[in-house]
This record gives C-alpha cells, structure tokens and sequence, in this order.
C-alpha cells in the first residue's frame, strides 16, 4: 500500500476489495508501517465478502472459476440450506447453499460461499479455515453446534467427499 516514499494508499483505490472492512485492515497495516512497528504485510487469501440481500450471500477466498484458472485442481461441496435443521426449523425465508472449494492437491479449503439467512455470519468460521490452511478432513472431524445455520458446513463438507 505503500505508493511513493511518504505516501500510502488504502481502501478502494487499491483496488484490492471495495469493502469497509478491506481499508480498515489495509490503514492498520499503513499506520503500523509509517510508525515503523513490526508487522505482517496484507494477505487477502480469505477476504471476506458479504452483500446485504435477502438472502445475505458471503464469500471467501477463492471462487471454483478463479481456483481453475490459477492452475488449481478444484474440488466442490455443496449443502442446501433448507435441507439442514436449521433450515427446515427457519421455514419461510430459508432459501440458501453453502458451497466449498478445496484444492484437491493440498487438501485444504481454498474458497467458501454461505448463501442464505445469516449468510455472512457462517462465513467467520470458513475465512479462518481458508486463512489458516486447515485441512479439509481436520473440518470432517468437528463438532458442529446443532442446529445451527454452520451445521449445513458439515453437509457440505461430505458432499465435497464423495467429489473426491
């Protein structure tokens, strides 16, 4: 973000998200810069994005699209949100998917879209999963609070199983 010897750019004219949330994290990165604090440089692998519909769609990382255009061998999962409990509890207004992509290579979530009543809420746990390069069979093997909107992440992770 660092343009010119004394001058930072963030937000949208990075052209790296045009979200809120995207320049807040890019001018904490810019002010621990021009203090000269210690401090990792931007990493938009999991940047989340959230548009405020009905139903709320959030996304993470990578799409399957941009994951096979950057060479990747891209596995998917996918859950529909009114076949959860969750769901069939929420009734009218349920209408969602959540849909994973793993690099099949690594074994690791890559990209993640949570579509559907709090859509951008189910997100938090799979941005930390694409960030941090969890293994997708270490996601197999949580407990999913029951019933939850995050309990249709464990549908979609065993449809991404039998992708495989």
């Amino acid at each position: 973000m660092r343009a010119a010897p004394g001058v930072w750019g963030v937000g949208d004219i990075t052209g790296r998200g045009l979200f809120t949330h995207v320049a807040m994290y890019q001018a904490e990165i810019a002010v621990r810069d021009i203090l000269g604090r210690p401090g990792p440089g931007a990493d938009y692998r999991a940047t989340p994005r959230v548009t405020f519909t009905d139903p709320e769609v959030g996304s993470a990382g990578l799409t399957e699209h941009a994951a096979r255009e950057q060479g990747l061998r891209a596995c998917t999962g996918t859950a529909r949100v009114p076949s959860s409990a969750r769901g069939w509890i929420h009734k009218v207004g349920n209408d969602g998917l959540i849909k994973l992509v793993e690099d099949a290579d690594r074994g690791v979530l890559i990209g993640a879209t949570a579509a559907g009543p709090a859509g951008g809420e189910v997100l938090y746990g799979l941005a930390v999963a694409i960030q941090m390069g969890i293994p997708v069979d270490r996601l197999r093997h949580m407990i999913f609070a029951y019933p939850t909107f995050h309990r249709a992440v464990e549908d979609a992770l065993a449809d991404l199983g039998r992708a495989n």
